[in-house]
């Protein structure tokens, strides 16, 4: 009876504290994390709306109006300064209509952005495309292009990983800086 009870007072006591190791999960979230800030980018979270939300994920049973939105990452390479009125529009992954980029969406039109006929898209979708780990958006303003995503490894390892998302952010700044050039 002894034993027993030594054995559940040792449970009590180790149990929260290994409850509070990170998950594997969690620790591969910060070596991501820690990946992309080395390779010069700005981790942080943010939300985008979920689009594809049902009824009771937008509006309660009682009518009231719900926040869909999906939490997400963004990783976030900022722009130099020098960059004159760059594009700026967020891209979202949806089987939506859009008349930019095929298997993407925007809610409100892109400010700044060559027409839809123009190459750049075409350019653009090439890049946004390629994006890796779990992306679900893309963004573009004035200050920063963004990745927006779960943080997930389909088949690479977390350094290709974020240094093909650093990669991606940056063809899409170069793309950008052709654009600002040309339309002065």
């Amino acid at each position: 009876m002894v034993s027993i009870l030594i054995v559940l007072v040792l449970a009590l006591a180790v149990g929260p504290i290994l409850w509070l190791l990170p998950s594997k999960r969690d620790k591969l979230v910060g070596r991501f994390r820690t990946a992309a800030r080395s390779a010069g980018l700005v981790v942080e979270m943010t939300k985008i709306p979920k689009l594809d939300a049902s009824a009771s994920e937008r509006v309660s049973a009682g009518g009231k109006a719900r926040d869909a939105s999906i939490q997400c990452a963004a990783y976030r390479l900022p722009l130099p300064p020098a960059t004159l009125d760059p594009p700026r529009w967020r891209l979202l992954k949806s089987t939506r209509e859009n008349h930019y980029l095929d298997g993407w969406t925007t809610l409100e039109p892109p400010r700044n952005a060559p027409p839809a006929e123009d190459d750049y898209w075409q350019r653009l979708a090439v890049i946004v495309d390629a994006l890796p780990g779990g992306c679900i958006g893309v963004e573009a303003t004035s200050r920063s292009i963004a990745w927006l995503g779960r943080e997930r490894l389909d088949a690479d390892t977390v350094e290709t990983a974020t240094a093909n998302i650093a990669a991606g952010l940056a063809a899409i700044a170069a793309l950008h800086e052709k654009v600002a050039v040309r339309g002065r």
